[in-house]
């Protein structure tokens, strides 16, 4: 099983409202009968096996690395010219 990380259901593509047939699905083949799955958007996600990233969940990782490299960037030069 992969492990996503820190994710919620509403970081994921799949996730409506209407309930995750995906989800659905995967217990189905673990052996649970069929049922909805209508997981809150605040769910956990990391274990889940069909979990895909949202466009906005994407942009906002994105968002965030860019945001480190900036910072790594701005300490080298500040270790660089004190030397």
């Amino acid at each position: 099983m992969q492990t996503n990380g820190d994710v919620r259901c509403g970081d994921c593509e799949h996730f409506s409202d209407d309930g995750c047939e995906q989800a659905a699905e995967a217990l189905v083949l673990e052996g649970w009968p069929r049922a909805s799955v209508c997981p809150e958007d605040s769910a956990e996600a990391s274990r889940c096996p069909e979990f895909l990233p949202g466009h906005d969940y994407s942009l906002a990782l994105d968002e965030e690395r860019s945001g480190r490299e900036a910072h790594a960037r701005v300490t080298a030069i500040k270790n660089f010219m004190s030397w």
